[in-house]
């Protein structure tokens, strides 16, 4: 049980009863990791291309999209 100290959970059993037999650990849901600046340049350059090169297609939409992210 040592091993699962900083685990931050909960040994659970599913059902009713007295003995330790059925017990399994339950840990909690990992935290969310912070979003880095690559990943919130990358969502920024995204919506934008989203919004000025919506509707277009073939030569016309990779040209805007190199205007976006150029």
């Amino acid at each position: 049980m040592g091993q699962l100290k900083g685990k931050k959970g909960v040994w659970a059993k599913a059902g009713a009863g007295g003995s330790y037999r059925g017990y399994k650990y339950e840990r909690a849901a990992p935290k969310d990791y912070q979003t880095t600046a690559h990943q919130k340049d990358i969502g920024s350059k995204g919506r934008q291309m989203g919004e000025k090169c919506k509707g277009k297609k073939g030569a016309e939409f990779t040209t805007c999209r190199h205007e976006v992210l150029g």
